[in-house]
């Protein structure tokens, strides 16, 4: 099974890793939908494995952590009983045996029907002939292809309906709005605070190619258990994060005025703050954060999740090169902070204590 990658303007489910669960609670976790929105299907075409996801595209699905471009894409769409369709492949391939005419669907007590072919809208050139793309976050993360299908009258999506590809099944059950659907990032009241002004020293401290989780204690005057580091490779690009757990003993760190000021509100709370920089620039979603615990994964759905540190940080699609993007992640309200827990990006990860 693949993972969700919005690192791009696009969704890209590529099948390069290996699911540990469920897959729609892998890309649940992954993409900030509602599982009951999510649909998958994993078929062998040749002795290739292939993965086809399927999204229901309503408004729920558009308030998740769908890119600007792709929530303007599937915008006409909610309301019509419409598909976000996503093959792909971990191989880099500019053509697969993908077949948009082998889905059919049936909806509870109706026959098994073939969607015409005026119900698919293409959303990568080439999606109906199985031309693919390698996937924007990179080559080793294999290729694929979107568009969209609308079924209209074909289903009641307050029924449950099944989506085939050729023998292969997966069954959705809607859910009504305000219904629970599994652990989310409940939302705390927002916090907004002046974003920071010169941030060209921290850039520096970062970049330093030295640098420890030791020497970012010593230099900022912080108790050693409350630094993390973690140099991750995102799309063949490093990234460095810092993260910085928000006790009350960093009150008298020499992390400045300035920022402890912007801090105040949250520590104590077991916030976490995160830095993270890349000198080369690359890919970045401040929703590939997620917090994790005792085997239960908490996704964020609310900017009030967040506090801001540098302008535009819950915007970014990527860091610049050598540009700092900073902000506090404020646990969710499922999260005993008292418990060893991780703060995960991605496939990423440090842990507490």
């Amino acid at each position: 099974m693949g993972r969700v990658l919005l690192a791009s303007s696009l969704f890209f489910l590529c099948a390069a890793s290996t699911a540990l669960g469920d897959p729609r609670d892998d890309f649940a976790r992954e993409t900030g939908l509602d599982s009951d929105l999510i649909g998958v299907i994993q078929v062998d075409v040749g002795g290739t494995g292939m993965t086809i996801a399927f999204v229901f595209v309503d408004a729920r699905a558009l308030e998740s952590h769908v890119s600007p471009s792709l929530r303007q894409a599937l915008q006409p769409y909610v309301g019509r009983n419409a598909l976000y369709v996503n093959p792909s492949v971990r191989d880099v391939v500019s053509h697969f045996d993908f077949t948009p005419q082998a889905i059919a669907v049936q909806g509870e007590g109706r026959e098994r029907t073939t969607p015409p072919a005026s119900a698919w809208v293409e959303l990568t050139p080439g999606f109906l002939g199985g031309t693919f793309e390698v996937n924007p976050a990179g080559a080793s993360q294999g290729s694929g292809s979107e568009g969209v299908l609308v079924l209209g009258d074909l289903i009641d999506p307050t029924r449950p309906f099944d989506i085939f590809y050729g023998n292969e099944r997966t069954t959705f059950r809607i859910l009504p709005a305000g219904s629970s659907r599994g652990s989310t990032a409940a939302s705390h009241d927002p916090i907004s605070v002046p974003a920071l002004g010169d941030v060209s020293s921290l850039e520096s401290v970062l970049a330093r190619p030295d640098l420890t989780e030791v020497s970012v204690a010593a230099l900022f005057a912080l108790d050693r258990s409350l630094v993390r580091m973690l140099d991750a490779t995102v799309a063949s690009n490093a990234v460095r994060f810092v993260f910085i757990r928000l006790e009350e003993s960093v009150r008298t760190s020499a992390l400045g005025v300035d920022l402890l000021s912007r801090l105040d509100p949250v520590i104590g709370t077991g916030a976490v703050m995160v830095w993270a920089i890349s000198t080369t620039g690359a890919p970045f979603s401040p929703w590939y954060f997620y917090v994790q615990q005792s085997g239960t994964n908490f996704v964020f759905f609310s900017s009030a999740s967040f506090v801001e540190l540098t302008s535009g940080f819950l915007g970014l699609d990527r860091l610049e090169p050598a540009t700092l993007a900073a902000a506090v992640i404020r646990l969710p309200k499922g999260v005993d902070a008292q418990a060893p827990f991780a703060v995960r990006y991605s496939t990423f990860g440090v842990t507490y204590p």
